[in-house]
């Protein structure tokens, strides 16, 4: 995934330099020419760059991401589970409240009801 967004992204860096210069250099055959090999050279070193970037920060940064990934997902579960037991907690009290006024309704616990 990440080799294609690099691959797209220098593809599109020889485009636009390509486009600029083409317009910057409207005339005469001597232009055309720097252009097509300003951007061949460009290629070249984009190209040497691009397979520098996958072979040297890719390793890197994806093993990053991957314990970034198991990280995020431990601290879901946690947050999961912690909202989970909240939500009961909550659940217990406000049946214990209910159940206390329906009792001091009732006539069993006259002490309990606020």
């Amino acid at each position: 995934m990440l080799k294609k967004i690099i691959f797209y992204i220098i593809l599109i860096v020889i485009i636009l330099v390509a486009v600029f210069f083409s317009q910057q250099m409207r005339s005469g055959k001597a232009n055309k020419n720097l252009v097509s090999g300003v951007t061949d050279q460009a290629g070249a070193y984009l190209a040497k760059g691009s397979s520098w970037i996958i072979s040297k920060i890719y390793p890197k940064i994806s093993t990053e991401v991957q314990n970034g990934g198991a990280a995020v997902s431990n601290g879901i579960s946690d947050t999961t589970k912690k909202m989970s037991e909240n939500i009961s907690t909550a659940e217990k009290n406000v049946v214990n409240y209910f159940s206390e006024i329906a009792d001091s309704i009732a006539g069993k616990n006259n002490d309990t009801c606020k």
